[in-house]
């Protein structure tokens, strides 16, 4: 990134900053990251109640149950380490890691290594994801994965993640465009920065992220 396109965005983000909306919005985005949890559980349950009919369903979600007891709950009790948590969640058979059941612990594991600023240990759980089926759980998982990205400096990859969950017809397409254009922003791409913003203006005008999204405009335009 040159060092003009890192002065705009730190003046963007030191604009943002000099009013209340705007300190609101650029730190919505940390608060964002730790929603997600809250929601996910929430939709994976007839997910989970669906697969659990089926005997290699009910085999993980067992497997699942062990790990949350020998190294999950232990780990955020302080007594299992993030290194051992780490390597027995990369130990664990593919089809377990990647069964619906294990995408809830997934994304704690995700956000309590990402606090404990243990963004590429984060990361590398989040990437096992990758191989769930269920569209909806993916959803979830690139999303949080972006924010851990983005931590990392890896501003590409997180747009990745993001353009793999982008569209109408996803959850919550307002608020992935944003974070879409405020990435292509410190990318450096004005251009696709604003289409993003644009597009969530235009097509979500009632929404909130569209006062988001005007603002993020109105600063560029400066």
């Amino acid at each position: 990134m040159s060092e003009a396109t890192q002065s705009q965005t730190q003046t963007l983000e030191q604009s943002l900053n000099k009013t209340d909306f705007g300190h609101t919005l650029y730190e919505n985005r940390k608060a964002f990251f730790g929603a997600l949890i809250a929601v996910i559980v929430g939709a994976v349950g007839y997910t989970l109640w669906k697969q659990t009919t089926q005997s290699k369903a009910l085999e993980n979600s067992v497997q699942v149950f062990e790990f949350q007891k020998k190294y999950w709950l232990p780990a955020k009790e302080g007594k299992v380490s993030t290194t051992e948590l780490v390597s027995a969640f990369k130990g664990l058979d593919g089809q377990v890691q990647a069964s619906a059941a294990m995408v809830p612990t997934m994304l704690e594991m995700g956000k309590f290594l990402y606090e404990k600023d243990l963004a590429a240990d984060a990361d590398t759980v989040l990437a096992y994801g990758s191989d769930v089926k269920d569209t909806s759980l993916t959803f979830f998982l690139n999303l949080q994965r972006a924010v851990v990205q983005e931590k990392l400096g890896k501003i590409d990859e997180a747009i990745t993640s993001l353009e793999k969950i982008s569209g109408k017809d996803t959850f919550m397409p307002a608020r992935v465009g944003v974070e879409l254009g405020r990435l292509y922003l410190l990318k450096g791409d004005k251009g696709k920065a604003q289409s993003q913003f644009e597009n969530v203006v235009s097509t979500y005008p009632n929404d909130s992220e569209a006062k988001m999204a005007k603002l993020y405009l109105g600063q560029m335009s400066r």
